[in-house]
């Protein structure tokens, strides 16, 4: 967690704890496996000139910075607060525990021959891209660091970025089942007239995270010409 989540005080409730009563959020089944290419496409050998690398988005570093002035900016401004937890949130740790879940796992490696440090970096990746979409409020972050995908020979450039998009996605949801279930949790609670503060404000970090995610995954599949699980368009709208 940054740094920058000392100046706010600290939730009562976690994810982690809730993740320990056995709730369980809808599975994202296979659907997301269908969505990577199959080994043999073009691009298998990951390089990176076909791939989202370290250096196309902020590191956790200035993520950090980012939300340090952040709270300079919009101190006293409470509604601005679950955006800020929300970003503190984010962090190295996510990438590791997604890469422990054997759905990304496996579609990694539909997509990709290597070992998991690529897997790693395009997780990694993502996980700050939705950092910094969270703090500036905006999703065209996404757009611009997907752009380097129009560099590439069509072929390379259709399948490297369904097979990037589909590793990313996949780790972004597993991220996202563990807000779901806080935000599925305290929904009645915070409704209430009793509600603690403590309660609303993870909700409320709860309820950012999951909708700048879903932004987030909603321009990726326009990127690459999905609609509703399928890519309809014989080219990602990265070609057009």
């Amino acid at each position: 967690m940054s740094a920058a989540a000392l100046t706010i005080t600290a939730p009562a409730i976690t994810a982690r704890a809730v993740r320990g009563t056995g709730a369980r959020a809808p599975s994202r089944g296979s659907a997301v496996v269908r969505r990577a290419t199959m080994k043999g496409a073009p691009d298998t050998a990951l390089s990176s000139a076909n791939q989202i690398t370290d250096d196309d988005v902020s590191s956790w570093e200035e993520i950090d910075r980012q939300i340090f002035n952040m709270c300079a900016k919009y101190a006293g401004d409470s509604s601005v607060n679950p955006r800020i937890m929300a970003a503190t949130e984010l962090g190295r740790d996510k990438t590791y525990e997604a890469l422990d879940d054997i759905t990304v796992v496996e579609v990694y490696q539909a997509a990709y021959d290597g070992g998991l440090d690529e897997c790693t970096t395009i997780i990694d990746t993502h996980l700050r891209m939705l950092a910094e979409c969270i703090i500036q409020d905006d999703v065209e972050l996404v757009r611009a660091v997907y752009d380097k995908f129009r560099r590439l020979p069509p072929l390379l450039q259709k399948s490297s970025l369904i097979a990037t998009a589909a590793v990313a996605e996949a780790g972004l949801l597993f991220v996202r089942e563990e807000y779901e279930l806080v935000e599925a949790m305290l929904r009645d609670e915070v409704g209430g007239d009793d509600a603690s503060e403590e309660a609303k404000m993870e909700y409320d970090k709860s309820k950012v995270i999951i909708d700048v995610m879903d932004r987030v995954i909603a321009v990726m599949h326009e990127e690459k010409g999905e609609v509703n699980g399928e890519i309809v368009s014989s080219m990602p709208s990265v070609a057009k």
